[in-house]
């Protein structure tokens, strides 16, 4: 381990170290709390430092938005565990479906980047987007979506892959297949919707 780094830092670098292992991104609340410092405030600093340092980095407007660079590891003395884009559960290209939002398995010849998870695709509401039954989504999880934006919401538990379309009654998720029809959430149930980011590619895997 590199014994230049101070040792809050260094207990910064490694906590994201076992996250990232495990196929999480914690927020600051809980590097916090597990590693007890008062306010997620002190936790920034070190996150601050360290990037500045190259050792980690991260997406300033998100809250779960830190990894580590090759430095970092190299810091640690160890490499990563897994490495590729982590698949954290399904979401529907159809009806909606509960996301099971746990780490299942990494596509290996993708990039990781903060904030980037993919969900396998069940259904066939989205193929005139080109988004088949089997694909995997890869979401830049973000807490904003603009209009016309393909991305994966939850509504009241459940989510889903669709067009984000604003309306002056609220909120449409369109499909891209005739088949189907919009959902629609009217503005005062828009605090029932979770964005859970935008849509960036879409993953095949040959078969």
């Amino acid at each position: 381990m590199n014994t230049q780094l101070p040792p809050g830092q260094t207990r910064i670098l490694a906590f994201f170290a076992e996250a990232s292992d495990a196929g999480r991104q914690p927020s600051r609340s809980e590097v916090a709390e597990s590693l007890g410092y008062a306010f997620p405030s002190a936790v920034s600093k070190h996150v601050e430092a360290l990037v500045r340092k190259g050792m980690l980095e991260a997406v300033p407007e998100k809250k779960r938005n830190v990894r580590l660079t090759d430095a970092g590891w190299r810091a640690l003395g160890r490499s990563p565990a897994r490495s590729g884009v982590p698949v954290v559960g399904a979401i529907a290209a159809g009806a909606p479906i509960l996301a099971l939002e746990n780490v299942t398995e990494h596509l290996g010849d993708l990039a990781q980047q903060p904030g980037r998870i993919a969900l396998r695709v069940r259904g066939d509401s989205m193929k005139d987007a080109g988004i088949l039954d089997g694909d995997f989504a890869v979401i830049q999880t973000a807490t904003e979506v603009s209009d016309g934006q393909i991305a994966a919401v939850v509504v009241d538990g459940d989510a889903t892959l669709k067009r984000w379309r604003v309306t002056a009654e609220g909120v449409e998720l369109l499909p891209e297949n005739a088949a189907y029809q919009p959902i629609r959430i009217a503005r005062e149930r828009l605090d029932t919707v979770r964005i859970v980011g935008v849509l960036s590619f879409v993953y095949r895997v040959v078969r």
